[in-house]
């Protein structure tokens, strides 16, 4: 049982995500675009367990300056831990390879700098159960916040750029500091952009359209309200769980960090992408966040779901001072 090294994504790995539901005791929900967005990732470094023709694990990390982002690790069923797997696990044959890949890989890039790093739900206990065992500890905390809006405003002072020095002078001065910044994904496509009446900008960010197939969200009755929902007129135009299509954004940025700017601008670019929600991840330390998040009203699914953590979990010793940047891709 050996894992086979590969730097492109395969056609197989295609199809063992497109049949992964993610989450246990949270949300749990399955990528509807893989094939569009798994061949977008950066520097890939993938390792593949298969048997004959069958592809039975996968390992893929993005290979960047400042680290190692794991951004899939996903096992066919028939390896997805039990209760009995959990105890004889320490003893597996799969477990050794598993470790050696990461020893492996951190080894053979040490031009990777500082980190292994992860994303976990954090009501995933089989996700967090797995990280420990291959020395992952959480050192920050993320924050899930959704943005909803039935009827939309829209917003005249929006628009879409292409990516200028401006901008990138107002990201970078904003997130530039932060822990795994990076601009690789920013620089694709257009920006939303707020701009005042004389053309000064107030707010932007990078969104990206998502859709997922939902079969549970989070809280104690998440299974029952996903159920429910086609029922609810309020919210079956929020949350649609066959195909529900979503916004996510990065490095948001306003000006002065004013609320009533921000609310303007996200509720604008709902309007513009015929959407009605957005699930944006962020570090519970983010500047903007702290400052604004008990003066914007995030809508009716922030009512419901309230606020979902996410674990920042990291291999070795380094401990993350900054705030971490979030990319959207990584996310979805």
């Amino acid at each position: 049982m050996k894992f086979e090294f590969n730097e492109v994504i395969t056609p197989e790995l295609v199809e063992l995500l497109e049949q992964t539901t993610l989450g246990t005791n949270g949300a749990m929900y399955r990528h509807l675009d893989v094939p569009e967005r798994i061949y977008q990732t950066d520097a890939p470094l993938s390792f593949s367990l298969r048997r004959k023709e069958h592809l039975l694990a996968n390992i893929t990390f993005c290979k960047r300056d400042f680290g190692l982002y794991l951004r899939y690790f996903a096992f066919d069923k028939r390896f997805q831990s039990t209760g009995k797997a959990r105890q004889t696990m320490h003893k597996s044959v799969l477990k050794q390879e598993i470790e050696g890949v990461f020893q492996r890989v951190t080894s053979e890039h040490p031009g990777s700098l500082h980190m292994c790093y992860a994303y976990i739900d954090a009501r995933n206990a089989r996700s967090k159960w797995m990280s420990e065992q291959f020395g992952f500890q959480t050192k920050a905390k993320l924050a899930t916040q959704t943005f909803s809006r039935r009827y939309p405003k829209k917003s005249t002072r929006i628009s879409k750029e292409l990516i200028t020095e401006e901008h990138l002078s107002l990201i970078k001065s904003t997130y530039g500091h932060y822990t795994a910044f990076f601009d690789h994904y920013i620089q694709q496509g257009e920006l939303h952009c707020l701009r005042s009446s004389n053309g000064n900008l107030l707010a932007l960010a990078k969104f990206t359209n998502v859709s997922w197939e939902i079969s549970r969200l989070p809280g104690k009755m998440g299974g029952i309200l996903v159920k429910a929902l086609p029922y609810i007129p309020v919210l079956r135009k929020m949350i649609q769980p066959q195909k529900h299509q979503f916004l996510v954004p990065e490095a948001v940025c306003v000006v002065n960090q004013d609320a009533k700017v921000l609310t303007e601008f996200l509720a604008g670019v709902l309007y513009m992408e015929k959407r009605h929600t957005m699930l944006w991840w962020m570090d519970e330390r983010d500047e903007l966040y702290v400052n604004v998040k008990n003066q914007v009203k995030w809508g009716i699914l922030h009512q419901i779901l309230g606020v979902s953590p996410v674990d920042v979990v990291i291999r070795g010793d380094f401990e993350p001072k900054e705030p971490m940047f979030i990319a959207a891709f990584d996310m979805i």
